[in-house]
This record gives structure tokens, sequence and C-alpha cells, in this order.
């Protein structure tokens, strides 16, 4: 019978040969430099997000669907960092007797890192496409209806189970098997450098350029809504002076570009890598020796620090509802105006 996948290491049989080390490996400088970053990291993301959903919980008026979403992705963060930054950087999983720690230790940068990074950015992208129909259609955004909020849990489906069942593809189809006894996974050894190509290949589109082409998109279209209805309130006033021009359209730029900018500021470097370490296995060799993988990813994970902050900003009720905590806090404050960009 023909060998269908990679042989599985076994750690009790090095633990015979008293090959102890692979078990209780010591960690490298870099990996205890590494530990205190990532701890930096998850405290910096799980205090915001984990602060935005306890804001969105306590104040019904915040139930909203923007909000919805944006408490999701918020959620969404917080699990990242228990799930996957908490067990894999801090705590540095790896080699171990229990099967359980093996194969959590084997799904965890195969499986639940890409689940949780695609699963983000589609929530990202979602909310791009929430505000999209909150300006572009205002009045059925408004109205309470069952197709509306049919649609809007079809999208929290969509952004949780969609990635999940996509990470798990490979394990359902058997093109891995998980390894109990050893934290590598078992690959089909059938044209294997040319299908972990593909597979990667396809993750980057599924994980990066699909939700961030659609984001674009949207927020672009979300910009030229923004700018029809200041033309439309200008010559509705009947201005004439250039001076009077209102100021939604510049802050619909500084949003538009805020919102992207950061996101692809923050995301493209380490999905290039990505992409250029899987054509060219050599290339990935070198740049791997100097850490460059690692310091991407941490940038393009400082995204779920960056993306509370900004959606919760940039979401009036949201806003409103963090001003009115603080201001039980520190006293009556005075209040912000709102304009039509505040729908972003």
């Amino acid at each position: 019978m023909s060998l269908t996948h990679t042989t599985c290491p076994d750690v009790r049989f090095f633990l015979r040969l008293n090959f102890t080390t692979i078990v209780n490996r010591p960690l490298t400088k870099f990996e205890s430099d590494s530990i205190i970053v990532w701890s930096i990291l998850l405290t910096a993301i799980i205090i915001p997000n984990a602060f935005l959903v306890a804001v969105i919980m306590c104040k019904r008026s915040l139930r909203t669907y923007s909000s919805i979403l944006v408490g999701s992705l918020c959620v969404a963060n917080v699990l990242y960092c228990l799930i996957y930054i908490l067990p894999v950087k801090i705590i540095v999983i790896g080699n171990s007797i229990h099967p359980f720690t093996n194969i959590y230790c084997q799904l965890s940068n195969n499986v639940i890192r890409f689940a949780f990074v695609c699963c983000m950015n589609f929530h990202i992208c979602s909310i791009s496409l929430e505000k999209f129909i909150a300006i572009s259609s205002p009045f059925w955004y408004n109205q309470i209806s069952v197709y509306k909020s049919v649609m809007f849990v079809v999208i929290l489906l969509v952004c949780w189970i969609l990635p999940t069942m996509v990470a798990f593809l490979p394990l359902i189809i058997h093109w891995w098997r998980v390894c109990p006894y050893f934290c590598i996974l078992s690959e089909m050894t059938a044209n294997r450098r040319v299908g972990l190509q593909v597979w990667n290949i396809f993750w980057a589109f599924l994980m990066f350029l699909l939700p961030t082409s659609v984001t674009i998109i949207f927020y672009i279209r979300i910009f030229l809504v923004a700018k029809d209805h200041v033309s439309r309130i200008r010559a509705d006033s009947q201005v004439s002076s250039p001076t009077n021009t209102p100021s939604i359209a510049l802050k619909a730029v500084k949003t538009v570009a805020i919102v992207v900018g950061v996101y692809l500021l923050l995301q493209t470097p380490y999905n290039v890598y990505q992409l250029l370490a899987t054509i060219d296995k050599e290339l990935g060799l070198r740049v791997h020796r100097l850490n460059v993988r690692e310091w991407l990813f941490y940038l393009a994970s400082l995204n779920s620090v960056a993306s509370p902050i900004i959606y919760g900003f940039f979401n009036k009720n949201l806003r409103d509802g963090v001003l009115s905590f603080f201001r039980r806090l520190h006293g009556p404050r005075t209040g912000l105006s709102t304009t039509i960009v505040e729908r972003f």
C-alpha cells in the first residue's frame, strides 16, 4: 500500500531516546523578547474591544445594526487574542505528550489564525456594506423590516461560519491529517508543493484581497454618494460662493482615507510577503532568518487595536455612548455636532 500522507513523528519515541528538549525546548532570545511585545499587543487589543462591547451591551439605544456589526468585530478581536495570541505567541505551545496540546498546536497556525483573520476582515467588509446601505438607501435602512433583520443575520453568519468552514476544509477533505503526538500536520504526498502554493494563494485571496477590494469599492461609493448629497444641498440652498461649501465632503474624504488607509497600511505588507514567500521558497527562507514574517504579522495584528477605535469614533451612536460613559465619571461636557458623514 502506497503512502498517501507524510509520516507523523511520535514525541514518545524521542523521549525514550532521552531527547527531552523536543518537549521542554528552551526559548530563544527572540522568542523571549517576542513574548513581551505580544503581551503588550494582547493588552492593547483586549481593553478597547472589551470596553466597546460592554458599552454596546449596557446601553439599549446602542443595539443597532451598525453597532452590532462593530460589536461582533470586537468580539472576534478578543477571541483572536484568547484563542490564538495567548497560547501561541505568549505561552508558546509546542510538542507535548498530551494529544490535545499537539492537535491545538497544529491547528493554531494552520487553521485558527487564518479563520480569525478572515473573520475580522469579513467584518470590516460587512461594516462598509452597512454604511453604504445606510447612506445610499436611508429611507429603507431606517424602516423596521423583517427582511433587513434577516439580511444582517445572514451577514453575521457569513462573517463567522464561512471563514471557519474554509479554514477546516483541508482537514475535511483529508488533505491534511492531525498528528496526535507531534506538533506537525501530516500532508498528502501527491503534488504536495503545488497544493500548498495553491492553498496559500487561495487564502490570500479570500482572507485579504476579496474583502479589501469589496471594502474599497463600498467606501468609494459612499464617498461619491456623500459628494452627490453635498451638491444637492448646495443646489437647494443656492450657494454660489465656494467659501461657503459645506464641510461634509472634506469630512467624507478624511473618513475614507483613515478607514481604508489604516487597514491597507497594516494588512498589506504581511499578505504581500506571504504571497511572495509561497511563490518563491528560497526568498521565504532567506527572509525568514530575519524574522520579517513575525514582525509583519505583528503589524497586521495591530489592526485589531485600530478597528474598535476607528469604528467607535466614526459611529455617532457608539461615540456618544462612550462619551456619555466618561461624562458620568468626569461631569457634563459639551455635545458634538452631527453631519451626514457620521453615517460612516
